[in-house]
């Protein structure tokens, strides 16, 4: 079986990506072969390595589930490699192999070298094809509703148009900004978003949080002098400190890094970081974080002296 996954929208994509290896495995869960392979690799022989899957014979009746992203990254004569393997094996019509390719991009472009694109042509021809536009309009709207829904949580109408207006339609950004909603209130209204989702995204912070996921103090409490200089939310900070911490905490604890639902951008970097923290010691900081906010929004506590103390002793 073919399946052709595709469209600028790269998160539900991807989304769709991990639904399709999930359910392979429920429904596979005794004998499930599975592979990822990653054409943008150069180290990778995607060739051989995906022959050599489809080509094994295993004893018992198992099923094969092949996932190969960015294939139109590869060169011209690689993508016709991939062609002719595919026209002679006729995957399309084998219940026992799907392959399964991703691309992030609307239509996607000529090969390096070719002028034509037969492998894209045949797997619009022969795939199961499924595109993914960005949402517009009442779609985003609903996606946000939905996203929120099954966190059981919730958020009103002017909140939902303000979070839009201020995040856009791309995805990857809005589930971050969704969950760190959530993650501050169950209940999402005006006020929050306004208070937590800044129209642009402020480069100083995420240097700042990328630098406590290096353990780089000096960088830390130098760049947390310039944020607190600029009049920004400490909340808003707070927030986006937390935020990455339980990302470190779910890549920690997870061997399947891709069903986690983060960007993979995001997922590389805190597989990165997550190295130079043990478990107890992301727990510790994340229960930290959890009693500064909650002392400062008792008055127990000023924020940015706990926060200037938290830094200091990381």
């Amino acid at each position: 079986m073919l399946i052709f996954l595709y469209g600028q929208d790269a998160y539900r994509s991807k989304e769709e990506l991990r639904r399709m290896i999930e359910k392979n495995r429920i429904d596979n869960s005794d004998w499930f072969d599975f592979i990822r392979i990653d054409a943008s690799d150069k180290q990778v022989e995607i060739f051989k390595e995906l022959k050599q899957t489809a080509d094994t014979v295993s004893m018992f009746s198992q099923k094969k589930l092949i996932i190969i992203e960015d294939v139109f990254s590869l060169n011209q004569e690689s993508q016709d490699e991939i062609l002719e393997f595919l026209k002679k094996k006729k995957i399309e019509d084998n219940k026992d192999i799907t392959i399964v390719f991703w691309a992030e991009s609307a239509s996607p472009a000529s090969p390096a070298g070719g002028s034509t694109n037969g492998l894209q042509k045949y797997l619009k021809s022969k795939a199961e094809c499924k595109e993914f536009k960005p949402l517009q309009g009442a779609q985003l709207k609903k996606w946000v509703k939905d996203f929120i829904d099954k966190q059981k949580g919730s958020i009103d109408n002017l909140a939902v148009d303000k979070l839009i207006e201020r995040v856009g339609n791309d995805l990857w950004r809005m589930s971050n900004e969704l969950n760190k909603l959530l993650s501050h209130n169950k209940t999402i209204c005006l006020g929050s978003v306004e208070l937590l989702v800044r129209p642009e995204i402020d480069l100083n912070i995420f240097q700042l949080v990328d630098a406590i996921g290096y353990k780089q103090k000096t960088k830390v409490l130098f760049l947390f002098g310039q944020y607190i200089k600029s009049g920004e939310s400490e909340y808003y900070l707070l927030s986006m400190i937390a935020y990455q911490i339980r990302n470190l905490i779910k890549v920690k604890t997870t061997k399947a890094i891709e069903l986690l639902g983060l960007h993979p951008f995001v997922a590389r970097k805190s597989s990165q970081q997550s190295e130079n923290f043990t478990f107890e010691e992301l727990k510790k900081i994340y229960h930290q974080l959890m009693i500064i906010d909650f002392e400062s929004k008792l008055g127990k506590t000023d924020i940015i002296a706990a926060l200037e103390l938290f830094l200091t002793n990381l």
